[in-house]
C-alpha cells in the first residue's frame, strides 16, 4: 500500500565549505513507517556538523541514523507517538554521546569535534512528537489555515548570534527541547541554520510563509515512490538549494526536508 506520505530532502554543501575545501556537514533522514489497519507514520530529523569541528560530518550522520534506528525499533515493536516521551529521548542522546566518546577515543580526538545539532519530528495520524538542540527549525501548517505555517520551536541561540548549542555538549539534555502535540497536522518542513534567513522572519518571529507554499504545491500533487520519497523533486530541490539565488543569501551548508500528507485537491 503507498504511503499517505509524500516528502523530499536535500543536503547542499555551503560556498565557504568550498571554498575551505571541506565537505558537507549537514545530514538529514526521512522515513515512512508503516502501521498496520492505521496511516503510516512519518520520522524525520536533521543534523548540522558545526563547521568548527573537524569530524562534525560524522557526528550528524550518526545523530540521524542512531536516532531513527532506535525510534523505527521503538514503534515496531508496539510502542506509539505518545508514548515517546522526554525520557526517551534523553536515553537516546546519552546512547549518541556514549557512542560519540568512543569514536574521540578511537579518533584522539575530543567529542566537540564531532559537534552537531539535532531536530526531529515524528508524527502520526493524530499526533506528533518533536525534539530539538541547537539552532534550525521545524515548521508545520496551521491546522485551520492550511497555508499558514507555526515553528515548533525557534532557533536556539548562544551568548552571540552565530553560536548554537550541540548535542555533543556535556549539557545537552539541560538544552534539549521536547515536545508532544495532540491533533492532525498535514504538512512539516524541516531545515538546518543555513536557510533560516530565507525560511524565518526574525522580526516578526515567524515562518516566513512565501518560502514554503511554493514548496508545498507541487509536492503535493507529484509522483511518488512505494515508500513516499519524490526522487525528482528532491534532486529539482538540491538544484535550488545550490543556486545562485540561494547562495547569495547564504554561504552555510542547507538541509531542507518538506513532507505533506495534503493532496493537490484538498
Amino acid at each position: 500500500m503507498p504511503s499517505i506520505w509524500k516528502y523530499a530532502s536535500a543536503s547542499v554543501i555551503g560556498t565557504s565549505h568550498v571554498k575551505n575545501n571541506s565537505e558537507c556537514q549537514d545530514f538529514s533522514l526521512s522515513r515512512t513507517l508503516p502501521v498496520p489497519d492505521s496511516e503510516d507514520i512519518f520520522i524525520a530529523v536533521v543534523s548540522d556538523g558545526a563547521g568548527s569541528a573537524p569530524l562534525s560530518h560524522e557526528g550528524s550522520q550518526l545523530a540521524c541514523s542512531l536516532f531513527v534506528s532506535k525510534m523505527e525499533l521503538f514503534l515496531q515493536s508496539g510502542g506509539s507517538i505518545n508514548q515517546i516521551t522526554l525520557s526517551i529521548v534523553s536515553d537516546w542522546l546519552e546512547d549518541f554521546q556514549s557512542e560519540i566518546l568512543n569514536l574521540s577515543n578511537e579518533s584522539g580526538l575530543s567529542p566537540r569535534d564531532y559537534a552537531c545539532t539535532f531536530l526531529t519530528a515524528i508524527i502520526g495520524p493524530e499526533d506528533s512528537v518533536f525534539a530539538q538542540i541547537g539552532d534550525g527549525a521545524i515548521v508545520i501548517s496551521v491546522p485551520d489555515s492550511p497555508d499558514e505555517y507555526n515553528y515548533v520551536y525557534w532557533p536556539q541561540k548562544g551568548e552571540y548570534e552565530n553560536m548554537t548549542f550541540f548535542a555533543t555538549d556535556p549539557g545537552a539534555n539541560n538544552k534539549l527541547a521536547f515536545g508532544y502535540q495532540k491533533g492532525v497536522i498535514e504538512e512539516v518542513a524541516l531545515f538546518s541554520d543555513g536557510l533560516e534567513r530565507l525560511a524565518l522572519n526574525f522580526t516578526q518571529q515567524e515562518p516566513h510563509a512565501p518560502f514554503f507554499r511554493p514548496m508545498f504545491v507541487p509536492l503535493r500533487s507529484t509522483e511518488v515512490d512505494e515508500t513516499g520519497m519524490a526522487q525528482q523533486l528532491s534532486l529539482a530541490l538540491q538544484q535550488y538549494l545550490a543556486s545562485d539565488k540561494v547562495n547569495d543569501r547564504t554561504d552555510d551548508d542547507k538541509t531542507l526536508i518538506l513532507a505533506t500528507r495534503r493532496r493537490s485537491s484538498d
